[in-house]
């Protein structure tokens, strides 16, 4: 069940409030057993009710200011619970709530510039973050995060050089942590002869898994002939961890890849239009790897076994797109 409504008023030429709230109901129940034989039989109930409130300040026709505080909450996925409850598991995974402060700055002209810049401060309760394992079906395991924050500022500017060319970029400064971690690591005897039950390892601060500090993206298009576009794009995504450990041997490395779209459009003008397009991803040829799992087990002379998967992306690639417009 899902309502919601919003609500707006101008105080005066320039300032201006708005409002809104949701509010959702989700009943999950779950009957039987999984395709492993693990009893999936539960009931969970969840009701959110998410405000959000905020004021614009506009002192010309070019600028405007803004500021807001809202609160969200979402429930775990049906996997996630899944992954919870089977094999006798104890942890149950909690529903997430955040409360989320913004400020920002906007900027236009009739140039075709745009500038943006974003501050937030986002402050979780059992927030849901990746463990880095993954279930036996391939889906990522969540745990949650008791005391946790993601901050920073966003970036974003768009601007004009001349009417056939425009650059654009964005960028994210951010830090993602967890205030007090524990980790859990299943416990064997030598030969993993007999389970021993959990081991856990205490953390006062860590980074928040796939949670990279430096997010970015730069962008040059190019419009030699009416109907021609050409665009090189470029991303940079910075060092990340892929467990919730702030361990370097679990971490991957920054990267940069670039891809090139060539587009045209044939207007049709009776009938549409046709848009073909000539797509090269990784044009560089950049080899790097954007994702892993791990799982550790330890043993009780103090050994551990650690096991890992990592994915490396596809070099250089080619794609061939046709769009047709009726």
């Amino acid at each position: 069940i899902n309502f919601f409504a919003k609500a707006e008023y101008q105080l005066n030429d320039k300032v201006s409030l708005f409002g809104d709230v949701q509010y959702r109901y989700i009943d999950y129940r779950m009957t039987g057993t999984d395709d492993d034989m693990a009893d999936l039989t539960s009931n969970h109930y969840y009701s959110f009710m998410n405000p959000k409130g905020g004021v614009f300040y506009r002192p010309n026709n070019n600028s405007e200011w803004y500021a807001s505080i809202a609160v969200g909450q979402r429930e775990p996925l049906r996997a996630d619970l899944k992954d919870a409850v089977k094999f006798g598991g104890t942890k149950a995974i909690l529903p997430e709530r955040m409360i989320d402060y913004e400020l920002g700055y906007r900027y236009t002209n009739n140039r075709g510039m745009n500038l943006a810049a974003n501050f937030y401060y986002m402050d979780y309760n059992n927030q849901m973050v990746q463990t880095g394992k993954l279930s036996d079906s391939g889906y990522k395991i969540m745990e949650n995060a008791k005391d946790s924050y993601r901050t920073g500022i966003e970036l974003e500017a768009q601007v004009p050089l001349s009417p056939k060319f425009i650059v654009g970029a964005n960028a994210t400064f951010s830090k993602n942590i967890i205030k007090d971690y524990t980790a859990y690591y299943d416990l064997y005897s030598p030969g993993y002869a007999e389970y021993l039950g959990q081991q856990e390892e205490h953390f006062d601060e860590t980074d928040i898994s796939f949670s990279p500090n430096l997010v970015g993206m730069a962008s040059l298009t190019y419009m030699p002939i009416k109907n021609m576009t050409l665009n090189l794009m470029g991303k940079y995504v910075g060092k990340q961890y892929y467990d919730n450990t702030s361990n370097d041997d679990n971490s991957l490395d920054a990267y940069f890849v670039s891809n090139f779209v060539a587009g045209y459009t044939f207007d049709m003008t009776s009938v549409g239009s046709i848009d073909l397009q000539l797509v090269i991803n990784n044009i560089f040829d950049k080899e790097y790897i954007a994702n892993a799992w791990v799982a550790t087990d330890k043993v009780n002379d103090g050994t551990a076994y650690v096991y890992k998967g990592l994915f490396p992306q596809a070099t250089r690639n080619f794609m061939g797109r046709v769009t047709l417009r009726f």
